[in-house]
């Protein structure tokens, strides 16, 4: 069951996941689970219909709000459907998938359909932001995978860093009507930046292509919430405090909206904590600035590639690109005690500075 809380107390004993939902629209009331499914009755002729898989290395739930609980389950079913296509399309992990055919062999004369949706905002992304998302940094990435426990960094690891640095250039990925190549021996292409929230979206869109008028999608730090027309219905999400996951640091008010945050506060490959899971494709190295960035916006692989190239922006940086985009953000300073925030972000509890 998705569970409430007081937004005024940031403190919750289930703050496993990134991001954490509670939905203003859910009322109090019985459970029934069978088969997978949680079944919460809300009204009379309202249920919330809510099932929870692992996709993409991650745990990924799906809930509606429906007065129809079967047409809600198909719903559901549809939107993994759907999302498990995408992600087969984009994982980096199995060898037979198109991405990994394409860093193996350098090019990839047919491009399916979700991998070439994917590298094109990728692309665009990269260009909007002079570099800040590039995602040619696989190779970096790879190396970093290589250090796991390292005690401290040293001149032999910045020189292989710098090795791996000189084939980072999103430039050189070639796309036209022959395909997509890989420019310079070497390269390789992850898309864990922004795939999960192009996956999301897929699975938002199988919701409302079946009738669903209020939903949510929550993959582990990208969440996409829906609640049609009605001005009156939002989704409350909950921002994972950096310096302690089991507090929420904020709570923002979604509403027809995405909201993506990528944080260092989870996975490194050095003992001091200097690199972890985002790299700066500028540098080479995981930047240093920020513990996480939360962007919202209206498509979530917008939300979660922003997120991802935040991290390697200054601060006045980030508010441009955002303004330029029409995106709210969050960011939270790498020692966490500072907060910034945009103007127009809809935080309902929490304290950040608006910059």
């Amino acid at each position: 069951m998705q569970r409430s809380f007081d937004p005024g107390d940031l403190r919750s004993p289930e703050r496993r996941r990134w991001l954490q939902r509670t939905g203003r629209l859910a009322l109090a009331g019985g459970l029934l689970a069978g088969g997978g499914w949680t079944l919460a009755r809300l009204k009379a002729n309202l249920w919330q219909v809510r099932r929870e898989r692992t996709l993409m290395g991650t745990s990924v739930s799906v809930a509606c709000l429906a007065d129809d609980r079967e047409a809600a389950g198909l719903a559901i079913e549809a939107a993994f459907a759907r999302m498990a296509m995408a992600a087969a399309e984009l994982t980096r992990f199995d060898p037979a998938s198109p991405l990994a055919r394409l860093n193996r062999d350098g090019q990839l004369h047919v491009v399916p359909h979700h991998l070439h949706a994917v590298l094109r905002e990728a692309m665009a992304l990269s260009q909007r932001t002079q570099g800040a998302f590039d995602a040619s940094v696989l190779p970096v990435l790879r190396y970093f995978e290589t250090l796991r426990g390292i005690s401290r960094l040293d001149g032999r690891v910045d020189a292989r860093i710098g090795q791996r640095e000189r084939l980072v250039d999103y430039r050189a990925i070639q796309m036209d009507a022959l395909g997509v190549r890989l420019g310079k021996p070497g390269m390789a292409v992850t898309l864990d930046g922004i795939a999960k929230g192009y996956v999301v979206d897929q699975g938002v869109a199988a919701l409302k292509a079946h009738g669903i008028e209020y939903g949510l999608v929550d993959a582990g730090g990208d969440v996409h919430a829906f609640s049609g027309s009605d001005p009156n219905r939002h989704w409350n999400v909950g921002i994972v405090d950096p310096r302690d996951t089991g507090r929420v640091a904020a709570v923002v008010q979604v509403r027809n909206a995405a909201l993506s945050t990528s944080g260092n506060y989870r996975i490194f490959f050095s003992a001091d904590r200097r690199l972890f899971h985002i790299v700066d494709p500028r540098s080479g190295f995981s930047p240093q600035a920020y513990a996480s960035v939360t962007m919202m916006a209206v498509r979530s692989v917008l939300a979660d590639g922003m997120s991802t190239a935040a991290f390697s922006l200054a601060l006045p940086q980030v508010a441009e690109q955002a303004a330029a985009q029409d995106l709210q953000w969050l960011a939270i300073s790498r020692d966490g005690a500072r907060r910034w925030r945009s103007r127009a972000l809809p935080l309902i509890a929490g304290e950040a500075q608006v910059a």
